[in-house]
């Protein structure tokens, strides 16, 4: 599925929603009526755990270059978690002009924090490419299973931001960076924003006493990056 909002002819704002997400989100249906008369709008069903990061890159990428020759002229990326995570990744390895970024509980590190979380032995053949990694979630019921290629393909690219203390990023930027990670975020610590930040520099960085998920600050946090940028 996918959602295209056509409120301005000229801006577009892509938004990538986090691993487990999916466009039935708050935050889309929060981004779809603070965008009217202001930006068009773009997200889709990413399904992250059924291809490889590389994969999502070159589908950035061909919707980026594909908005651009609609006329969009400012292209704004908005990203959630893992989603911009991929931003982030997009940044590093493409070339294509981007108006800016905004980052919301962001991972820097998606596979370090999925071995934290599954256990190393546990992810020992996915981690070789020899089968998909089972993910199961009693509290939520989440249930589902990550591409064996995933996590070779984050070792062979270099795709982790954050690795063993270190910040893998341009530290000027060519491109203003907004960064929002909540104080209580139990799934991205928020001490690995405060890394990112210390070392790169960001055109705005907040801190929100709040979830993963951004619950109670989202859309007071989307409407000041948006009138600051």
């Amino acid at each position: 599925m996918f959602i295209l909002e056509p409120y301005n002819p000229k801006v577009i704002l892509i938004h990538l929603h986090g691993f487990a997400s999916n466009t039935q989100s708050s935050k889309i249906k929060i981004m779809q009526d603070i965008l009217k008369d202001k930006a068009s709008f773009f997200a889709m069903d990413m399904d992250y755990h059924r291809t490889t990061t590389t994969k999502t890159l070159e589908l950035l990428d061909t919707l980026i270059k594909g908005f651009k020759t609609k006329g969009f002229s400012r292209i704004i990326l908005s990203g959630s978690s893992h989603g911009a995570y991929v931003i982030l990744n997009y940044l590093r390895f493409y070339r294509e002009d981007i108006t800016a970024a905004l980052l919301f509980a962001p991972s820097y590190s998606t596979l370090s924090l999925t071995l934290q979380e599954q256990g190393q032995q546990n992810c020992k053949n996915w981690l070789e490419g020899k089968e998909e990694l089972h993910i199961y979630e009693c509290e939520t019921g989440l249930d589902f299973y990550i591409n064996k290629d995933f996590a070779v393909d984050i070792i062979e690219k270099g795709y982790e931001i954050i690795r063993d203390g270190e910040v893998l990023f341009d530290k000027t930027p060519s491109l203003p960076i907004y960064v929002c990670h909540g104080t209580q975020d139990k799934v991205v610590p928020v001490e690995h924003s405060r890394l990112f930040v210390s070392n790169v520099k960001v055109k705005e960085y907040v801190e929100v006493d709040d979830d993963h998920r951004l619950s109670k600050s989202f859309e007071a946090i989307f409407k000041r990056f948006l009138e600051i940028l």
